[in-house]
């Protein structure tokens, strides 16, 4: 048996968060624990960080230092760890989050409990893994031989907030033996649909980062119906059926975001007409400013497509947020460009107007 020794691989840990310090930005985790069997049948000793720590931790100099990512993406880092040791429970581990948009956003899901786990990215080292063999006494277990993977060192490069849900139930819907094991799924699901659906409401966060929660919902919603209409497994009980458990997540309310039933594109032709000159615009900058969704909320505006309620919703908000930095005298400016991408002045007008009218 062996591990998969030159690629990256991923881990994630099951403590809990230690600390969240909101005024000062930190965070203290753990990003590993010790000695515990996880998922992947490994069980890291104390000790397996170390040269890691020594060659890229925080104290290292060194210009490759161990990444604070959000879900281990290196275009998404959100801040840098302030400390980095390892513990008698296991690699204990400060973040301190940076002041842009990024930043701000994970800020705002630690804080409304949307980043719930860590885990790292790393590399397995061949000639400190070693596979442990363990004899079964369980006649029916087909593999006479069972063990774990022992890791004495890892090469750790960098240490990620991940979102709860993210694949938790993935793999294990079809393998829960009796209905409370049912219900447990279920509820766990429902209770972080509705921390979800909380953090929507607020509108806080930039457009990108209500965009990921609505994913997010939508995700856990699939998850949901996926347990609902899943029988427990339990060999003795084979014959017995059970009954479908109905969710319970209450969408009052909230039906649009996965049930549009209108759209609106009757903005003015001054909205299309920004979207148009931000496009020409950022293309003289080389298309620097703006995230993936505010130019694909141009190219929408352009095309005159219809937004449901929760992106008008998104619409009024960001340009609310965004018109301070808006100045028509600087044309280079992201600010500005952003500003006309959204379709301006005119979009915001207009957004608001149309709200205040459906309320």
């Amino acid at each position: 048996m062996e591990k998969p020794f030159s690629t990256y691989n991923i881990k994630q840990a099951t403590t809990q968060i230690k600390d969240i310090d909101l005024s000062a930005r930190e965070v203290a985790i753990y990003l590993s624990v010790f000695d515990k069997i996880d998922s992947d049948n490994d069980l890291i000793r104390k000790g397996a960080f170390k040269k890691s720590l020594n060659d890229r931790g925080v104290n290292s100099g060194s210009n490759r230092q161990i990444a604070f990512l959000r879900h281990h993406d290196w275009e998404h880092q959100i801040g840098k760890f302030t400390s980095l040791q390892e513990d008698e429970t296991g690699l204990f581990a400060v973040g301190k989050l940076g002041t842009s948009s990024k930043g701000d956003d994970a800020l705002r899901d630690y804080q409304d409990g949307i980043i719930t786990e860590h885990s790292i990215g790393f590399q397995y080292i061949a000639d400190k893994t070693n596979f442990i063999e363990v004899e079964t006494k369980d006649a029916d277990d087909p593999d006479p031989s069972t063990g774990y993977f022992e890791i004495k060192e890892l090469k750790l490069w960098e240490g990620s907030a991940v979102t709860f849900g993210a694949n938790q139930y993935a793999n294990t819907i079809d393998v829960f033996k009796t209905i409370q094991e049912k219900q447990t799924i279920q509820k766990s699901l429902t209770d972080q649909m509705n921390i979800i659906v909380k953090a929507i409401t607020s509108g806080k966060g930039t457009d990108e980062r209500l965009y990921d929660l609505e994913m997010k919902l939508k995700y856990l919603n699939a998850r949901l119906i996926d347990v609902a209409n899943t029988d427990p497994f339990n060999k003795e009980q084979l014959a017995v059926k059970t009954a479908p458990i109905i969710q319970t997540f209450n969408w009052s309310g909230f039906d649009d975001y996965f049930h549009t039933k209108e759209t609106f594109n009757d903005y003015p032709q001054q909205a299309v007409n920004n979207a148009k000159k931000g496009i020409e615009l950022n293309g003289v900058v080389g298309n620097k400013c703006a995230t993936s969704v505010g130019k694909q909320r141009a190219t929408d505006i352009v095309a005159k497509r219809g937004f449901s309620l929760d992106v008008l919703k998104r619409v009024y908000a960001y340009l609310s947020r965004a018109k301070t930095y808006y100045d028509a005298n600087d044309t280079k400016a992201c600010g500005t460009i952003s500003y006309l991408l959204w379709g301006g002045e005119a979009m915001r007008v207009w957004s608001e107007n149309k709200l205040n009218d459906l309320n």
